[in-house]
């Protein structure tokens, strides 16, 4: 807990919604991205029973850290699979991304990090990695 950041209510606060009582505090928290989990660290107010709490100010950086940090490694999971699944279905960036995305360049931008597929389409990724002949059923409608 960082003592030198002044709240308004001092080390106590009244929940905004539920009425519960708060206090200054940490707790571990899980973010969820994608699938993916992270537990960190929060710091804010927090009722005795577990429930919600409130974070504001600086307190939200370690939440922002979490989640950078959880967007990155689902960022380099695509950029894996997007190229496992074009050696594994013997594709083209270019076949693949008018197969899967009808975006003539979305397999690039897969591969480089510059862009996340769409949940359906990362969910198709990961089947047609496991089983490349699903390419042909795609194909053949």
């Amino acid at each position: 807990m960082r003592d030198d950041v002044q709240f308004p209510f001092g080390q106590t606060m009244i929940h905004p919604e539920t009425g519960a009582l708060l206090k200054r505090g940490r707790r571990m928290e899980t973010i969820e991205y994608m699938g993916l989990k992270k537990e960190f660290e929060a710091t804010g107010f927090f009722p005795n029973d577990g429930g919600d709490g409130v974070i504001m100010g600086d307190d939200h950086d370690a939440f922002e850290k979490a989640f950078a940090e959880v967007k990155a490694q689902y960022a380099a999971q695509m950029r894996t699979l997007a190229k496992e699944l074009r050696r594994k279905a013997k594709l083209t960036q270019k076949e693949a991304s008018q197969l899967l995305t009808g975006s003539p360049n979305s397999f690039s931008k897969y591969e480089r990090g510059e862009a996340l597929p769409s949940w359906p389409t990362a969910l198709l990724m990961k089947l047609i990695a496991q089983d490349p002949k699903l390419v042909e059923k795609i194909r053949n409608g």
